[in-house]
């Protein structure tokens, strides 16, 4: 009979082998990842998606004077509605249900399509977190429905990656998966060009594998002095779209904010707007959000940026609500991400947040009146 000692060695044999199972399959694991992980270039110039060809309707170029109507939301991948705790803010899920998400993007079509073709209609709309096949949204092409909705409106569109990952293995107990989202533009105007730009920065290996690498989409369109394109250029304007860094120590905000501001120096025509995951300038943050173990905006300096430049954003509505549990009691912590940024040649005439209730999305959409100066 085998004694004691020789029972336990075999148990310890056996545990140290599936550990070193477990191990080789984690490095495994990793590596394939790693052979496989997304590698945007520092600058890509994009093509134009719907609808083929071209824009609609409008003039066929903007002119000094002309005023400009934009809309921003964050539509959470049509999965973060007031139904959800999102396990990033410290709750226990990554996605609702199939029937809720569809129902979810059924909303958000209907309020962009409104906006589209409505009395106030928006000249440019700028959205982030829109899926395209991922696990956490129903393999719904978030960005194809968007983007027929709007072309029948006479939109054209473009999107920026900024999460590509063939798996992500968070939360342990309902892993995240296949993911694929960015941000997009939808415009009445035709671009000389659209620009995805890496920020700078990133995790650490092998963090990097299965998160976010951040981009400014850009829109670059002529401004002149005629309808018809044919007068005298003044300038370019260069219309941004952002969705900055959330879940770090700051430092990664911080070096995005340097170079947005290095970007948009010298460009008298800039309007950078979207989910900055930072205060505007000035607002006071709510002790509960301040005190938030799990998500901490940056406050953005606005001495760090040239005195010509201008935050605009609607103090009165909150913009985002923390997703650390459904909001079922309409109290839910709450904060503002979501604004402006004007270069030196654009006027911010009006800036309102559309209070929605959070009921589709965890943002609310932003709708600004610009005109160039």
């Amino acid at each position: 009979m085998r004694t004691a000692n020789e029972r336990m060695k075999r148990i310890g044999y056996i545990v140290l082998g599936a550990v070193g199972w477990v191990a080789v399959g984690v490095v495994g694991f990793i590596a394939i990842l790693w052979g496989r992980e997304w590698r945007p270039e520092p600058v890509e110039v994009l093509g134009g998606t719907f609808p083929a060809g071209g824009m609609a309707g409008g003039d066929a170029c903007l002119r000094r004077g002309d005023t400009v109507r934009v809309i921003s939301w964050n539509i959470g991948y049509a999965g973060l509605g007031d139904d959800m705790d999102f396990f990033y803010d410290g709750g226990t899920r990554m996605r609702t249900s199939r029937d809720r998400t569809a129902e979810n993007l059924r909303e958000i079509l209907s309020f962009l399509t409104h906006e589209a073709a409505g009395r106030r209609r928006a000249d440019f709309i700028l959205l982030q977190e829109v899926d395209a096949g991922s696990r956490r949204s129903y393999r719904l092409n978030e960005f194809d429905s968007v983007g027929q909705a709007l072309a029948a409106c006479g939109y054209v569109g473009w999107r920026g990656l900024n999460y590509v990952c063939d798996f992500v293995p968070v939360p342990l107990t309902e892993p995240m998966g296949r993911v694929e989202s960015g941000v997009a533009i939808f415009s009445r105007w035709r671009p000389e060009r659209v620009v995805r730009y890496a920020y700078p920065g990133g995790f650490p290996f092998p963090v990097r594998l299965f998160n976010l690498k951040r981009c400014l989409l850009s829109a670059e369109l002529p401004v002149r002095d005629s309808a018809d394109g044919s007068g005298r250029r003044y300038g370019t304007l260069f219309l941004n779209n952002t969705h900055n860094t959330a879940y770090d120590a700051g430092g990664m905000r911080e070096g995005e904010l340097h170079f947005l501001r290095e970007f948009l120096m010298g460009k008298r025509y800039s309007l950078t707007m979207g989910d900055w995951n930072c205060n505007p300038p000035g607002y006071r943050p709510s002790r509960a959000a301040v005190e938030d173990r799990h998500f901490r905006p940056l406050a953005i300096d606005e001495s760090a940026f040239p005195p010509e430049m201008t935050f605009v954003c609607d103090t009165s509505v909150p913009s985002v609500r923390y997703g650390y549990e459904p909001d079922r009691s309409g109290r839910p912590t709450t904060t503002i991400l979501d604004f402006a940024l004007c270069g030196p040649g654009i006027e911010a005439v009006g800036v309102e947040t559309i209070d929605l209730g959070f009921k589709n999305s965890d943002h609310n959409p932003v709708a600004a009146v610009f005109v160039i100066r």
